[in-house]
């Protein structure tokens, strides 16, 4: 195993994170075989174009509705990550093969002591307004992030950050005190959703828009588009080449491949698997596959009829026939779960037994329960390919047990009801555990859809010293503790590791394999790596 740079039992403290140890820090594994030679191939072939200026880029994409926003600090729908992505960016960034570096607005993060980190920005990074970025700003978004009474995405990952404690050293450094010591500090800073905005900002004043990002956004209306112009200010020289690029929202994954097939729009999130050959039968399209580390969980709410009897989420998971369900689902396109998540964290638990359909265990169990031929409301949306076949196939494999599952198919899933079901589909991309656990495992997860870790268990207390242990030996063995925890008695239904699998016009240019957490090689890396031929 790697020495971690946030290995306390090292004589290493008080240095900056060099841009080695930060790409060691996530644990993640090489990338192998097929997947590194398509990445260089990828990287070669956009290397040797010549990037063009100009035209406008335009994106559809599903999942979203009236309750869209735009936030550089939240996101729920895919339709809020595309838009987040243009006009903002992070202290730290993860690179390709989703290990983390100093490509963002940080020049260093230097973790100081157990307890304390210092941050220096880069010099003259502007907001699209023309502010300078500087220390003032850092601070003011990590309070924004950290503060529980927001409730945005990051909350819980940032929770061990002093906020009264986060002092200006000068117009560029930050001191950052924690609560108690927490190695996922730097991965958290990394987070595509933990964007830096200025002072003041709030997500309906005059700054509402305000980023350091490639893109300004000119207009928004929720549920339909939103359209975002080339930032003057940008840093990055050269960068962004479109003048400008259109988010566009599809009610259903038909219309969204029939406008790209037309050519009304340039690429799109989540082709349907379905619909590949097809698309690979058209000369003016591309598909980008990238490696599965993201997950579609069926979500049984724990504390919620009838997922508060343990015999019944444990009968659930008995019923899924998982290798059918990857090649119904997928065709293929991805690997086969055990209910947990993170598979390319190096502490990911791969000696749990593998679960199999087990239909006269699974039946067993629900007699148990007093839960024999058992009726249960599945929601789910057209958020990510998979979601609706997933529930449509989970649905088929459970009557060999006697259980009926009502398929909820709700355009407006994403609205008020989100989180509040008692058995739904959901999306996530690639992350480690931890960081993964803070968005929505532990108590105060912002996106607790199984309302884990609230019924008592060792849970959160565990993740407490995970990421406050000492070493990456005592990590391990809490995290396999936390996992076993989800393993026997947690709300997730993980059947598969998908690949993300997205479409594009053969004219745009640069679009590279990714290992990440979202689309499109993290939507061109906020759509300034890429560009029209």
């Amino acid at each position: 195993m790697e020495q971690h740079p946030f290995d306390e039992t090292s004589e290493g403290r008080g240095r900056s994170l060099s841009r080695r140890e930060l790409l060691a820090a996530t644990g993640g594994v090489v990338l192998a075989g097929s997947l590194a030679g398509n990445t260089a191939s990828a990287l070669a072939a956009s290397a040797a174009a010549k990037p063009k200026r100009g035209g406008t880029f335009r994106l559809g994409v599903t999942g979203g509705g009236a309750k869209d926003f735009i936030d550089g600090q939240s996101i729920t729908t895919k339709p809020d990550q595309a838009r987040l992505t243009s006009g903002w960016e992070t202290l730290l960034t993860y690179d390709r093969n989703y290990k983390l570096g100093t490509d963002g607005l940080a020049a260093e993060a230097t973790q100081d002591n157990a307890r304390q980190w210092t941050i220096r920005l880069k010099d003259g990074i502007e907001f699209n307004n023309g502010k300078t970025l500087s220390a003032d700003d850092v601070i003011y978004s990590l309070r924004r992030i950290a503060n529980p009474k927001n409730k945005l995405f990051g909350s819980a990952g940032l929770a061990n950050v002093d906020l009264a404690g986060l002092k200006k050293m000068d117009k560029l450094t930050v001191r950052m005190k924690l609560k108690t010591a927490d190695s996922t500090i730097g991965e958290q800073l990394g987070q595509y959703y933990n964007g830096i905005v200025p002072v003041g900002y709030s997500r309906t004043n005059k700054l509402k828009w305000v980023g350091t990002g490639p893109f300004i956004t000119q207009s928004f209306s929720p549920g339909r588009q939103s359209v975002h112009k080339r930032n003057p200010n940008y840093w990055r020289t050269g960068q962004p080449y479109f003048d400008s690029v259109q988010v566009i929202d599809f009610a259903a994954p038909t219309a969204q491949v029939n406008a790209l097939f037309s050519g009304s729009i340039d690429a799109m999130t989540d082709i349907p698997f379905a619909q590949l050959e097809t698309a690979k039968s058209h000369t003016n399209i591309k598909i980008l596959e990238s490696p599965g580390g993201g997950w579609l969980p069926l979500c049984m709410a724990v504390d919620m009829p009838p997922f508060d009897n343990v015999n019944v989420r444990k009968a659930m998971r008995l019923l899924v026939d998982r290798p059918a369900m990857l090649a119904q689902v997928l065709s293929g396109h991805g690997h086969v779960a055990n209910d947990l998540y993170a598979p390319f964290d190096a502490d990911y638990d791969k000696a749990l037994p593998q679960r199999h359909q087990d239909i006269d265990q699974a039946k067993a169990l629900l007699k148990a329960a007093g839960m024999d031929n058992l009726t249960v409301d599945l929601h789910t949306t057209d958020g990510a390919a998979g979601m609706v076949d997933s529930a449509n196939v989970f649905a088929s494999q459970a009557k060999a047990a006697g259980v009926t599952i009502n398929v909820k198919n709700d355009p407006n899933y994403y609205g008020d009801q989100y989180l509040k079901l008692p058995f739904s589909v959901d999306f996530w991309g690639t992350r480690s555990y931890l960081p993964q656990a803070a968005l929505g495992s532990i108590q105060g997860a912002a996106y607790n859809e199984c309302h884990w870790g609230l019924t008592g268990t060792p849970y959160l207390s565990l993740y407490k010293q995970a990421v406050a242990a000492p070493n990456l030996t005592k990590r391990h063995e809490l995290v396999i503790e936390m996992q076993k925890l989800e393993y026997n008695q947690g709300g997730y239904i993980i059947p598969f590791f998908n690949n993300l699998i997205d479409a594009y016009s053969s004219k745009v240019v640069g679009f590279v394999p990714s290992k990440g957490t979202l689309n499109l090689d993290a939507f061109g890396h906020g759509y300034r790596t890429i560009w029209f031929a």
